[in-house]
């Protein structure tokens, strides 16, 4: 069950996040130098991680991996908050550190003057890929 648990983890997690690099990735400017490889395919590398790595820890407070089995709704407003750190978190340190600014067109959110979209990204996809491995969790054990 675990290494089932990890593989739908590390698969739904790139699936979503890999559309979602995609679609946003032309809102910022100044990581071209980073790679030779798109940039969204190393960006979806380091969601799928920083998903593992909620998800350890989410399982860490719930005693265990076999929770997503039985999660609950306030499992996933949890995961979404959690999501919203994160990623506010990655997005100061980005900023900070100069590894990539905002194009214009990159809306803002107020107060926080960080990107909305990787905030949005973080906050909904990171419930969201617990939730689909969840489903499918359900569905395997019937």
């Amino acid at each position: 069950m675990f290494f089932r648990i990890i593989a739908l983890l590390v698969i739904v997690s790139a699936s979503l996040h890999v559309v979602w690099e995609y679609a946003h990735h032309t809102l910022y400017t100044g990581y071209e130098q980073l790679s030779t490889l798109p940039i969204y395919l190393w960006a979806t590398v380091g969601d799928v991680l920083y998903t593992l790595a909620a998800f350890a820890l989410a399982s860490m407070f719930k005693h265990g991996i076999g929770w997503v089995k039985e999660s609950a709704w306030s499992d996933f407003v949890g995961l979404s908050a959690l999501g919203f750190f994160v990623a506010l978190y990655v997005e100061y340190k980005a900023l900070a550190l100069g590894r990539w600014s905002y194009l214009p067109d990159m809306p803002l959110i107020p107060g926080f003057e960080v990107a909305l979209s990787p905030i949005l990204q973080m906050a909904v996809l990171l419930p969201l890929t617990v939730l689909l491995v969840a489903l499918i969790e359900r569905r395997l054990s019937r």
